[in-house]
């Protein structure tokens, strides 16, 4: 079965850590594309002019089309990026990044300080985070018999897809949306009453 659903943040969640003088901000929001992930790392910097790291964690895409990216951004090799990717995991996320700002306050916090600062701040991050999910569709375009359009609407529906229009000029045309996953269930069982698509 296809993975046609994935869970994601809704606007920006926002999270403050601090540890031993050292301010850690977390900033996640949704992302669809490593381009919109370094617009919003930049944006990140914007708003932490001062910060002396920007470590970050993003996942995007889902099944074999899943790419996820964690940097330490200068701090010691897995003390950042990691804890952040894995804050992501534990809350089955795609398709987001989330970026820890560091503001150094002068004490040295050892790679397990690290790991535990940064893990932290992420996990608060996305606990803060109103989470959606979102489900993929696919938009078919039926030509069909009037007698038929019962049928396709009651499938459709029972499916969790929607029926978007029906035209009736001069044959039925009905514009249905149907999850990616039962795309095939939806056609075997147009096959099966007898409608052609």
């Amino acid at each position: 079965m296809s993975i046609d659903k994935y869970k994601t943040v809704a606007g920006i969640a926002e999270s403050h850590h601090v540890v031993k003088k050292s301010r850690f901000f977390g900033e996640a929001t949704a992302v669809h594309t490593q381009a919109s992930a370094k617009e919003f790392i930049t944006e990140t910097q914007e708003r932490n002019p001062r910060a002396s790291h920007y470590c970050y964690a993003y996942s995007i895409g889902t099944g074999s089309a899943l790419r996820e990216y964690a940097t330490d951004a200068g701090e010691p090799t897995h003390s950042a990026g990691p804890p952040i990717l894995s804050a992501i995991r534990a809350f089955s996320l795609s398709n987001i990044i989330c970026v820890v700002a560091r503001y150094y306050g002068g004490i040295n916090l050892g790679i397990g300080g690290l790991i535990r600062a940064y893990g932290q701040c992420a996990r608060e991050c996305l606990q803060n985070a109103t989470i959606e999910t979102h489900i993929f569709y696919e938009n078919l375009y039926l030509k069909i018999n009037y007698r038929d359009i019962g049928t396709v609407v009651t499938l459709c529906k029972r499916l969790g897809g929607k029926v978007l229009d029906i035209k009736y000029d001069p044959d039925p045309i009905i514009e249905v949306q149907i999850r990616q996953s039962t795309l095939e269930t939806f056609h075997a069982q147009l096959q099966s009453y007898g409608i052609g698509v």
